[in-house]
């Protein structure tokens, strides 16, 4: 008996490590380049970007699928984006009438708690339009600043992490590639990472980050919240 019950807290363990492991995230996916007056397309996905997983919209945790996709126009004007239902991915688009950094985001806490752990999403991503850009903050405590351009194989990406306008130090990022390769880097004093880019395709970054809190949340208590940071990128 004594065995068995060493057995089945081991199982447990190793059960609990992977599902942290296999913890799943929502990304944004849009062409980083947008031209004025002609229609630009978002996609939301839901999964496991590095093990290539996607999950059917029916199956988002919790209330994800009714996520809000928000967007900052070039005059720092936000509105809300409509989100239409494909199946695999939640789809929106908008028409810029101006050159500048449009910049599209979603912060998104989750309904329902896992065990007792609060749980919030956060997606963002950046679209130039012409050759006059003017960059402006995002309305997210926690987010990256990136590259607008679309890379090249062998180019080098820098990526920086800011909470406010203040770089986060020592903080992981995690880069995934399209073909399944995916590293975790760890931010230097400005909050910045370098890595070398050697597959074409979509690449994603996160950073998550786990704190001790206590609160209520839709009428039930947590002990700790999550908070799940990504964005994408494209190489060609």
């Amino acid at each position: 008996m004594k065995y068995l019950k060493h057995l089945s807290i081991i199982i447990m363990m190793l059960f609990v490590s992977n599902q942290m492991v296999k913890a799943h995230a929502i990304w944004i996916e849009s062409n980083p380049i947008g031209s004025k007056n002609q229609s630009h397309t978002i996609r939301i996905y839901y999964g496991e970007y590095a093990s290539g997983e996607i999950e059917k919209t029916k199956d988002w945790y919790s209330d994800l699928s009714q996520l809000k996709l928000n967007l900052l126009d070039s005059k720092n004007k936000q509105v809300e984006l409509h989100l239409t239902d494909k199946g695999t991915y939640l789809e929106s688009s908008f028409i810029p009438v101006e050159d500048g950094i449009y910049q599209v985001f979603i912060s998104h806490p989750a309904r329902e708690l896992g065990g007792t752990t609060r749980y919030e999403f956060i997606a963002q991503n950046r679209i130039q339009v012409g050759e006059a850009v003017t960059y402006s903050s995002i309305p997210l405590d926690t987010h990256f600043v990136f590259t607008n351009q679309v890379l090249k194989v062998k180019d080098l990406v820098e990526i920086q992490l800011l909470r406010g306008s203040n770089p986060i130090a020592n903080e992981e990022i995690l880069l995934m590639s399209p073909s399944g390769w995916s590293k975790t880097y760890k931010t230097n004093n400005q909050g910045k990472i370098q890595a070398e880019v050697i597959w074409p395709g979509t690449y994603v970054i996160e950073h998550s980050h786990m704190t001790d809190q206590s609160g209520s949340w839709n009428d039930k208590s947590y002990t700790k919240n999550w908070q799940g940071l990504t964005a994408s990128f494209q190489v060609k």
